[in-house]
């Protein structure tokens, strides 16, 4: 008999304890959620402020006050090239020197053509800066490579709303599982009242029934003594 009672399953104790631990569950299921989520949209944020700092009229400024700086200084290099002699060659060669120095600065400075597109100045030691200075000007005053680099960050803002979302609708759930006796002895108190009244009225329709019944039946009997 001890075996027996040890086994018992179906004790307020255990209810108990089985519904403290779907509330546990709930409960660590939707901390986790929002954790997750917030830290995702935490994230996005972060890189948005990134972008607004890249693209914002101060750092668009500073740019163009560093592109215009390492732009005097090649104007002195050139002069400096010219100064001694240095000659211009329209095809000149890496092997050529300082003649190919004074080419790539030429062509880097050349106002109707981009030449720091290409690797030629974009990579050479004395245009590098320059080009990387005037390609990132370029590059920031672009409305369209603000709203590409933002969209970069919507995934952030959708996967942290649906965990969260997701970590509710699973916890209460889960919360729901647990209140479930509580939510059937609340059902079946709101549907008693009902059920009674429905009762209380049909009860003397059926009792005219029955009686209409039992006078049949007597009346058959009589009829089969005769």
């Amino acid at each position: 008999v001890g075996m027996m009672e040890n086994k018992k399953y179906l004790t307020e104790e255990n209810y108990e304890k089985g519904k403290k631990k779907l509330k546990t569950i709930a409960l660590t299921i939707l901390v986790i959620g929002i954790l997750i989520g917030g830290s995702l949209i935490a994230t996005g944020l972060i890189k948005q402020s990134k972008v607004n700092s890249q693209y914002s009229e101060e750092n668009k400024i500073s740019v163009s006050q560093q592109l215009e700086t390492e732009k005097q200084n090649l104007v002195n290099k050139k002069n400096e090239l010219e100064a001694k002699g240095v000659k211009y060659k329209a095809y000149a060669k890496y092997t050529d020197g300082e003649v190919y120095d004074l080419y790539v600065i030429t062509k880097a400075l050349d106002p109707s053509f981009d030449y720091c597109a290409f690797d030629e100045c974009k990579n050479n030691g004395l245009t590098s800066k320059y080009c990387s200075l005037k390609n990132n000007l370029k590059d920031i005053n672009s409305d369209f490579n603000k709203n590409f680099d933002s969209s970069d960050n919507i995934p952030f803002y959708m996967f942290g709303v649906f965990a969260i979302l997701a970590s509710f609708i699973f916890s209460g759930y889960v919360y729901f599982i647990s209140k479930g006796r509580e939510i059937a002895a609340f059902t079946t108190q709101q549907a008693m009242p009902i059920a009674k009244e429905g009762i209380d009225e049909m009860a003397p329709t059926i009792g005219n029934a029955a009686k209409e019944i039992a006078k049949g039946i007597k009346k058959g009997l009589k009829d089969e003594e005769k």
